[in-house]
């Protein structure tokens, strides 16, 4: 297609190798464009439409008129060929296996330079956005925009900030992506398995956050505790018992949740519902407490034991 020698960071050559189709519908605007991305502006020879805009944050948008792709970064070496077969995949369409039903919102993906698995990560979501055009995506370059890596709390990258509650770190397959974009943003609620994530990855301070955000959120944790992740399980317990050493008014409703626990036949479930009752429980809770001592569970037996004594004992106090 070209034969001029690659120069600086936009390579011809590779460019050539990726772009085998003119970039038929595709618009590319360079908005107050660093130096790097300037040279972007060789889109024009392969294609695409390129506007160079000198006002704004320096960005690369792309689009093909339904789908808008925002890059406040640069898609230079490993970014580099990703880059190209989205602007391909932007001129063909998206595919149909990734559409997604009554999906909307913003996803946000956090890169640096050299990192090993930004490129896959930015790829795929590229492609769930441009099979689904309600769903809006910015790719942002931490380095670029620190600002918005504070904001974010970004400690690492890739990190994939879906909506504004949930935050994937690392590499992340297809697969998993279009699952949790799935959860976040067409309709389901996804607490409880985002919680479950958090809790096991040793994140417990985002799921404090969240309940701090909105108490209901607290509910959340007692669907966790009938979960067979154990980290997930003693992370939520952990989060209780704290919060009821701070404010006991706070747990009441959770506490009437894992009463409910009590009553269901899951042994483990059941162990876990008493520890915690012994954290967190009064007197009121005793009664249910006893009945649980004739279980044929020794286990259960134990817990349950251990955690009226601690009822009383902290009821004299």
């Amino acid at each position: 297609m070209l034969a001029e020698e690659a120069i600086g960071l936009f390579d011809v050559k590779r460019a050539e190798k990726i772009l085998t189709k003119k970039l038929e519908g595709v618009k590319v605007k360079l908005t107050n464009p660093t130096k790097e991305m300037k040279e972007f502006e060789k889109l024009k020879d392969f294609g695409a439409e390129v506007e160079v805009e000198e006002s704004g944050e320096p960005s690369i948008v792309i689009s093909n008129g339904e789908v808008e792709i925002v890059y406040k970064a640069t898609p230079v070496q490993m970014e580099f060929e990703p880059f190209l077969r989205t602007l391909l995949r932007l001129s063909e369409g998206g595919e149909e296996g990734l559409k997604l039903e009554g999906c909307k919102g913003e996803i946000k993906v956090f890169v640096a330079p050299i990192c090993p698995h930004c490129a896959q990560v930015v790829e795929s979501v590229n492609r769930i956005a441009i099979a689904n055009p309600q769903i809006k995506v910015e790719i942002i370059d931490v380095t670029l925009y620190p600002d918005l890596g504070e904001k974010y709390e970004v400690t690492s990258a890739p990190t994939i900030v879906i909506g504004e509650d949930v935050k994937l770190v690392g590499d992340h397959s297809l697969e998993e992506l279009l699952d949790w974009i799935k959860r976040t943003l067409c309709g389901e609620d996804y607490r409880v398995e985002y919680y479950i994530m958090l809790l096991k990855d040793g994140r417990i301070d985002e799921v404090k956050e969240a309940i701090e955000k909105d108490e209901k959120n607290l509910l959340v944790l007692a669907e966790v505790l009938e979960r067979p992740e154990i980290m997930a399980r003693v992370g939520a317990m952990m989060i209780l018992e704290e919060i009821f050493e701070k404010d006991p008014e706070k747990v009441k409703a959770v506490k009437e949740k894992i009463l409910e626990i009590l009553k269901k036949g899951d042994p483990t479930a059941i162990q876990d519902a008493a520890y915690i009752l012994g954290k967190i429980g009064s007197k009121e809770d005793i009664p249910l407490l006893e009945e649980l001592l004739n279980s044929e569970n020794e286990d259960v037996r134990e817990a349950v034991e251990e955690a009226i004594e601690e009822i009383k004992e902290r009821e004299e106090k």
